[in-house]
């Protein structure tokens, strides 16, 4: 009887420490190898051309090259014509983005 508490201790222990190795490599994992994966998202407006003076919405988007096109595949009101502008700290004025990934300053 003695023999079985014994085998069945050791048995437990074994899988404690196979859990603990586990849930450190996914930590590990989890740690070190998320910010390779994350993207880093932003908001632009959407214009319905570059004199418009208010914005027809808001989008947000991970790449500024595809920017117009989340525009232009959101809102109907721009017809296939839309900009989209983000506010950069380097520049007094937005700048914006067109359907062919041109920027230029609004």
């Amino acid at each position: 009887m003695e023999r079985d508490m014994l085998q069945k201790r050791e048995s437990f222990l074994a899988m404690l420490f196979q859990t603990g190795i586990l849930l450190g490599i996914v930590l590990i994992i989890t740690v070190f190898m998320a910010p390779a994966f994350a993207e880093e998202s932003f908001s632009v407006s959407c214009y319905k051309d570059a004199k418009s003076a208010s914005p027809v919405g808001r989008v947000v988007v991970f790449d500024v090259a595809t920017a117009a096109l989340a525009c232009n595949n959101l809102y109907y009101d721009c017809k296939g014509r839309c900009i989209a502008c983000y506010q950069d700290f380097d520049y007094v004025s937005n700048v914006c983005v067109d359907n062919a990934g041109n920027t230029f300053l609004k």
